[in-house]
């Protein structure tokens, strides 16, 4: 369980009942609370900006990074997934 001290450790985010979902997935358990939703369940634990060098090459961009913890109750498998959304001016 040390993996998800350290996951929850920057957790900014995640709701009790939803540290105790990917806690009892991780230790095994399989039944899907939210059938309804499918087999792939995504819980959003963090967000933060951060400052990326532009694809082009011409300078630097800020950057929303939402950190995902996706579980699989298909497969038993989870994955932690970083999505990227630009920041866009609101004037």
């Amino acid at each position: 369980m040390y993996a998800a001290q350290e996951m929850f450790k920057t957790a900014n985010k995640v709701t009790r009942p939803e540290k105790a979902l990917i806690l009892g997935f991780m230790a095994g358990s399989r039944e899907n609370p939210c059938p309804e939703q499918g087999d792939i369940i995504q819980i959003k634990l963090s967000e933060h900006t951060e400052v990326l060098p532009k694809a082009d090459g011409t300078g630097s961009t800020t950057m929303l990074v939402d950190t995902v913890f996706e579980m699989n109750y298909s497969t038993g498998q989870w994955t932690r997934l970083k999505k990227y959304k630009p920041i866009t001016n609101v004037s």
